[in-house]
């Protein structure tokens, strides 16, 4: 039952990162940004936890949460870097092609 509340927190926390990303949790979303297979129900009541207690988040993961967050920040900064270098490399070679 431990590892039942600590996927239950883990449920939250991810409400609480999905929401502060501008986004609306979502059973779909929450099983998609999971690090580990989540059972629907477990989903479900991590979901409704988080509607009916918005400012209550849970400090197990915090920490884990937090690096994960980082990451994928990081890697959206690079896809961003990386699609504008393409970018110019395209302009560059349609320069070179005319």
């Amino acid at each position: 039952m431990t590892n039942k509340m600590s996927n239950i927190d883990y449920i939250i926390n991810l409400c609480f990162d999905i929401s502060e990303q501008g986004k609306t949790p979502s059973i779909a979303l929450i099983r998609n940004l999971a690090q580990h297979p989540l059972a629907i129900p477990e989903v479900v009541k991590g979901l409704q936890h988080w509607k009916s207690n918005p400012n209550g988040r849970p400090k197990i993961h915090n920490k884990q949460i937090t690096t994960a967050s980082a990451t994928n920040q990081s890697l959206q900064q690079r896809v961003t870097q990386l699609e504008t270098q393409v970018a110019i490399i395209m302009q560059q070679l349609k320069k070179l092609a005319d």
